[in-house]
């Protein structure tokens, strides 16, 4: 089942994304700037079996960083932790992937 990933603008730099599926809104991704929306909807295109298996067994989510466990958790509408990303689906942010090569 393809998935889409729908930029939504919150202010100047950020953007909500939407992850629908036929139509139907079934969770939000992380809160993203505009150089990491490519690679976000990668991560949730390489995610996407597991995302759609979640929101059948426990609708709507949200993805968000835990700073303190360093993971992408998934949590339903009540907050509960249901799922993380797994790291394999994770992509470099734009700031990794701009950083100068040194030539030491």
């Amino acid at each position: 089942m393809p998935l889409v990933v729908e930029a939504q603008p919150t202010s100047d730099t950020l953007f909500r994304l939407e992850i629908t599926v036929d139509g139907t809104v079934i969770g939000e991704y992380e809160r993203s700037r505009h150089a990491d929306i490519g690679r976000k909807t990668e991560e949730v295109n390489y995610a996407a079996d597991y995302l759609v298996e979640l929101y059948t067994r426990r609708g709507m989510f949200v993805v968000r960083w835990d700073s303190v466990t360093r993971t992408k958790v998934i949590r339903d509408e009540l907050g509960n932790h249901i799922g993380e990303i797994p790291r394999a689906c994770w992509r470099k942010s734009a700031r990794q992937t701009d950083l100068p090569q040194s030539t030491a």
